[in-house]
């Protein structure tokens, strides 16, 4: 009789050690996963050692009840807690959209001077260029990332000497998306030569050979 109740006791401690491992984790599935499949077997395997020995029936029935009701009161309890959590939304620490328009028209709206030492050019100059690249369809802005933002983008990488890590801290991208966006504004710029850059003529213009600081240093 007296390993009976030995056994009774360690099922109950075994018992609630496991609900208050789960009640620590605070797992709604794992409380449901071990009613439905390791509570029956582990109750089945202690009343099934227990069959050996010579029992009472009363004192097997309450302590397979003591147990049920541990284990009830404490999903019961866990579910309550689930239930009445405050749940805080998960969002983004920081608007990246919106911390890169608010860069971006920081440097264009604050004066000529401030445009000139961020990207080498005036924000005018910077729409042109735009415009161009734009019109001759050498560039196109895509869903994340504007024809301004490119082009700013590359000024301030090949006007200031900046790291692509740097810039991709400042704009909240990655540095692949750097890179890439760089080297697409890049190709678009060199495709601008021939609209810009005339071939060799024989004769050298009248305003170059007329003018002493001119010719013949820049003579064609």
């Amino acid at each position: 009789m007296n390993d009976l109740i030995d056994h009774c006791e360690l099922m109950n401690c075994i018992l609630s050690a496991s609900l208050s491992i789960i009640y620590c984790i605070d797992c709604v599935s794992i409380l449901y996963a071990f009613f439905n499949i390791y509570f029956p077997t582990f109750l089945g395997f202690v009343i099934r050692k227990l069959h050996f020995h010579v029992m009472d029936s009363k004192i097997i029935n309450a302590a397979c009840i003591r147990a049920a009701v541990i284990v009830i009161a404490t999903g019961v309890a866990i579910i309550e807690e689930e239930k009445n959590r405050i749940y805080i939304p998960r969002e983004p620490r920081i608007n990246a959209i919106a911390q890169r328009e608010f860069y971006i028209d920081s440097i264009l709206n604050r004066g000529d001077r401030y445009c000139v030492e961020q990207i080498c050019m005036k924000p005018v100059v910077l729409y042109r260029l735009c415009d161009v690249l734009t019109s001759r369809n050498l560039l196109r802005s895509t869903q994340n990332v504007s024809i301004r933002e490119q082009v700013i983008v590359f000024l301030q990488i090949v006007g200031q000497n900046q790291r692509f890590r740097v810039i991709s801290g400042i704009y909240y991208k990655s540095v692949e998306t750097i890179h890439r966006y760089f080297r697409i504004v890049l190709k678009a710029i060199l495709k601008l030569y021939k609209y810009l850059i005339k071939d060799l003529e024989d004769t050298v213009p009248a305003e170059i050979m007329n003018n002493r600081r001119f010719y013949p240093y820049f003579k064609v």
